[in-house]
């Protein structure tokens, strides 16, 4: 069923693609078949195009929205733990095997350096002035330290430049992304943020975009192309035509408005 659905959705892409881009022939071309014939050559050019960039960008894609609420509430969850350190402590462990722990942060040895790992847990912002309170109390201790934080201002990565030390800062995101998930270990969520749900610019839009959209949008863009079998089309109609089909095309196939419902399982 899975196969059959995937199909579907690469013909309905196809058909909508091959839509928007008659529109436009038919303005131009006002003889049936030929527009028809030129439309279809013009259609399978784009849909291979459109094929391999969304499969890149795929690949290249980061941090996906529930990954990113992991994040903010694991983040959270070590914040209220007092026993955080032991987390890092086995997250070093697990690939490194000369690890100290003290209160804020831990140690790690390699052959022929040292690395120190800080963990700022609060949410609030690292600051180059809470940056230098903490290296004065760190210096000389490693030749390598990972700062992990809330977040940070930009411009601390340039002036710890000015030290010899090298230094990694890592956001409540990339701490997921470069740790968490680089060695497969994660904090348990015990806290979650509560979500005041209120209505904004872009609940709208993904109101106007979302999949139970798209069957209205394409039926009134199929409509106006229908009519233009048997009328002059105008720019009017193709200018309206060509917008009602992308809303069509993004309502049925973003991802960032649809939304998975899990099924009862049982």
């Amino acid at each position: 069923m899975r196969k059959i659905s995937l199909i579907f959705q690469e013909i309905l892409k196809f058909f909508l693609i091959y839509l928007l881009v008659f529109v436009w022939i038919r303005y131009f071309v006002q003889r049936l078949l030929p527009a028809i014939f030129i439309t279809l050559l013009i259609t399978i050019v784009l849909y291979v195009a459109l094929y391999f960039i969304l499969r890149r960008r795929k690949n290249k894609e980061g941090l996906k929205l529930k990954e990113k609420e992991d994040a903010e509430n694991m983040f959270f969850s070590l914040v209220c733990d007092d026993k955080r350190m032991d987390f890092f402590m086995k997250l070093a462990l697990s690939k490194h095997k000369n690890v100290k722990k003290y209160g804020k942060y831990l140690i790690i040895q390699h052959e022929n350096m040292k690395t120190l790992l800080y963990v700022k847990a609060d949410f609030e912002n690292l600051t180059i002035p809470i940056f230098m309170e903490i290296y004065n109390k760190l210096k000389g201790k490693a030749q390598k330290m990972v700062f992990v934080s809330y977040s940070y201002d930009r411009e601390v990565t340039s002036f710890a430049q000015n030290f010899d030390t090298y230094f990694i800062f890592l956001d409540r995101y990339s701490v997921y992304e470069k740790l968490y998930k680089f060695y497969n270990i994660f904090p348990e969520i015990k806290q979650k943020y509560k979500k005041d749900k209120k209505l904004t610019f872009k609940d709208f839009i993904a109101y106007s975009f979302n999949k139970k959209r798209a069957k209205g949008y394409l039926i009134s863009s199929f409509l106006l192309v229908l009519s233009s079998l048997f009328v002059r089309t105008t720019i009017y109609y193709c200018i309206t035509a060509s917008l009602l089909i992308l809303f069509a095309i993004f309502s049925q196939f973003n991802t960032t408005f649809n939304f998975k419902e899990e099924k009862e399982v049982l």
